[in-house]
């Protein structure tokens, strides 16, 4: 239980950092993250597999600046990737990427951040 915390709390902070390096103006307090009931993690077993699913909403205090959007999802499919690259299981397997769905909206006031992202 321990590294499914670590690692999502990991996760969490690499889509806030993004957030923030793209000058979205966010409202800190509305921040809401879910997993969805279909999330999983089983590291370090043999059979290693990983699901984070879910999303993160949260409100704008301001309109967000020209091609946010676009360039916070280009930036967020890199991270999945990236991420199981430097994961080191104990017993030398390795986790390859499955599924690496992100889509971003921003609408009016809110940015949304859905995720499938799945390593076996």
């Amino acid at each position: 239980m321990l590294l499914w915390n670590q690692f999502r709390r990991l996760l969490l902070g690499t889509v806030v950092e993004l957030l923030l390096e793209e000058g979205l103006p966010l409202d800190f307090r509305s921040i809401r993250i879910d997993f969805h009931r279909e999330s999983d993690f089983r590291v370090p077993r043999l059979d290693n597999f990983m699901r984070f699913k879910g999303e993160v909403e949260a409100a704008l205090t301001e309109a967000p600046p020209d091609g946010a959007e676009q360039r916070l999802s280009a930036r967020l499919l890199k991270v999945w990737p990236e991420l199981l690259a430097v994961v080191d299981l104990p017993v030398g397997d390795r986790l390859t990427q499955e599924r690496n769905e992100v889509v971003v909206r921003i609408e009016a006031n809110r940015v949304s951040v859905r995720f499938d992202l799945v390593a076996d």
